[in-house]
């Protein structure tokens, strides 16, 4: 390798090496900023790697067949592995607490770090750069776009397991109560107890609030328990 890269080469590699750390610092300073798993430091490595391998890919393995003959073998067989090799370190960032999932945003942040990383390893600075800039604009204005246009808009949710403990004779009249107010039932289970108590086992999808559904339900007779709780996959 050294007899083969003239100098005017390892100037070239600097400064790649160096553009990478500087486009990753981008991103990754808005991470840092923003309190998420992956700082600043793991976003420049990221990309730092991203790019060395790929300089090693274009690099390390040029031949001398002949007097300035140089012969290469395929440079993308190395920087491809980058791509899956980013998964393991995005797949550490993602957390789940029941239903809900963050580091989704932070993973892809370091997915773009070592796209970033592979463009400045050969030679695309143009798009590096591009790349860095649309990253940096997602993160930052569309995020208060989310926050300020779309969260306000958004209808949230909630999945809620209902138990109900009733007598055989409100059946039909519990069944209602869940058509007429449920628009979306994702379980409805209906078990006898004793020949004359019915239990019934639901799960249903909404908006309204605990107090909102139970009282759905206080209206009606010989119902000797409910159970109302929100419920997590």
């Amino acid at each position: 390798m050294p007899d083969i890269i003239n100098l005017d080469t390892n100037l070239i590699i600097l400064f790649r090496i160096v553009l990478a750390i500087i486009l990753s610092f981008i991103p990754g300073l808005e991470r840092e900023l923003t309190g998420k798993f992956a700082g600043l430091r793991t976003h420049i490595l990221v990309c730092l790697g991203a790019c060395v391998f790929t300089l090693i890919s274009i690099y390390g393995f040029q031949m001398r067949t002949g007097v300035d003959v140089i012969v290469q073998n395929d440079p993308a067989r190395i920087a491809a592995q980058v791509i899956t090799g980013i998964g393991f370190i995005g797949a550490g960032t993602v957390m789940r607490h029941g239903s809900n999932i963050s580091g989704i945003t932070t993973a892809a942040t370091l997915w773009m770090c070592a796209a970033i990383g592979m463009c400045c390893g050969c030679g695309e600075y143009i798009t590096a750069i591009m790349a860095s800039a649309a990253t940096l604009f997602v993160l930052i204005l569309i995020r208060q776009l989310e926050k300020n246009f779309i969260s306000k808009r958004k209808i949230f949710y909630t999945i809620y397991e209902i138990s109900i403990l009733a007598s055989l004779d409100e059946c039909d009249t519990i069944q209602n109560t869940f058509v007429d107010n449920f628009k979306k039932i994702i379980k409805f289970n209906k078990k006898l107890i004793n020949n004359n108590e019915l239990r019934i086992d639901t799960v249903v999808s909404t908006k309204k609030s605990l107090r909102e559904i139970n009282d759905f339900f206080k209206n009606i007779n010989n119902i000797e328990s409910i159970e109302i709780r929100e419920y997590h996959e």
